[in-house]
């Protein structure tokens, strides 16, 4: 039998001593590539949530000339066919609700309690001008009666809804008096919100808008359905939105929309 026996050449530690400068050069050069695209990815993300806060802090602003311009072509139906004494009324909540709107579009967040005040101002302002052909009511969870003024949720983010159901789907109402059912509850960390009408539905307003030379364009719910993508984009708790024809006996009966806020904080 044979055995085969290899030398193998001990290490020298002249070879380490000299390319040991080398190896850590490009050790260095790695952890400062590597150090460098972290620092660049952290740098792209930032900017980009600055942007989209740039992006909600403008839709915000939108909201403003937005709700004034249908203000304003409310208030010329009021002085024409209501007269000087509806007309002050109508002038006074409108002060009101004006100096809220501008206040809420440069806050990240408001307390439920001005949400709701705001909306029921919003809604009375409403029936002034619909002549008392508009009824309402706002249901309120009993864990929110007395804390409302606690929660903080982003802003206006449900008037939008209740002013498209009031022209779209309850505007164009003949023969019955409109109805609002507002309720909102809390669920887990979400303030949960579902709007209810009895107006003519989303498919006879899309129908009835085709037929008119001169439609009032859906600003608001592109505009919040911009923001709630921005909201979505920046926070870990997302803004759920859902709008869908009400049935009764498989018969349309009007329209529900149904939003989830998440509570950003609570004291």
């Amino acid at each position: 039998m044979f055995f085969l026996f290899l030398r193998l050449p001990l290490f020298n530690n002249n070879i380490l001593e000299d390319y040991f400068p080398l190896i850590f050069s490009n050790l260095l050069v790695i952890l400062f590539f590597l150090f460098f695209q972290n620092s660049r990815k952290k740098a792209d993300i930032a900017y980009q949530n600055h942007i989209a806060r740039l992006e909600a802090r403008s839709l915000r602003a939108q909201m403003n000339p937005h709700f004034i311009f249908n203000a304003l072509n409310s208030l010329q139906s009021i002085m024409i066919l209501k007269g000087e004494r509806e007309s002050n009324r109508y002038i006074g909540m409108l002060s009101k609700l004006l100096r809220f709107t501008l206040e809420m579009s440069t806050k990240e967040s408001i307390t439920l309690k001005e949400e709701i005040d705001y909306l029921e101002a919003y809604l009375e302002l409403q029936k002034i001008r619909l002549n008392a052909k508009l009824k309402y009511t706002v249901r309120i969870a009993e864990e929110f009666k007395s804390t409302a003024h606690n929660y903080f949720i982003p802003p206006m983010l449900i008037q939008p809804i209740i002013e498209n159901a009031i022209i779209h789907v309850i505007s164009p109402l003949k023969q019955k008096i409109g109805c609002i059912d507002l309720s909102i509850n809390k669920s887990d960390d979400y303030v949960k919100v579902r709007v209810e009408d009895n107006g003519i539905g989303l498919k006879a307003s899309k129908e009835l808008k085709k037929n008119k030379e001169k439609v009032h364009k859906l600003y608001a719910t592109q505009i919040l359905r911009e923001r709630i993508d921005i909201f979505n984009y920046l926070k870990k708790k997302d803004i759920k939105f859902i709008l869908k024809p009400k049935l009764l006996d498989n018969r349309i009966t009007g329209t529900e929309a149904q939003i989830e806020i998440p509570i950003l904080q609570s004291i």
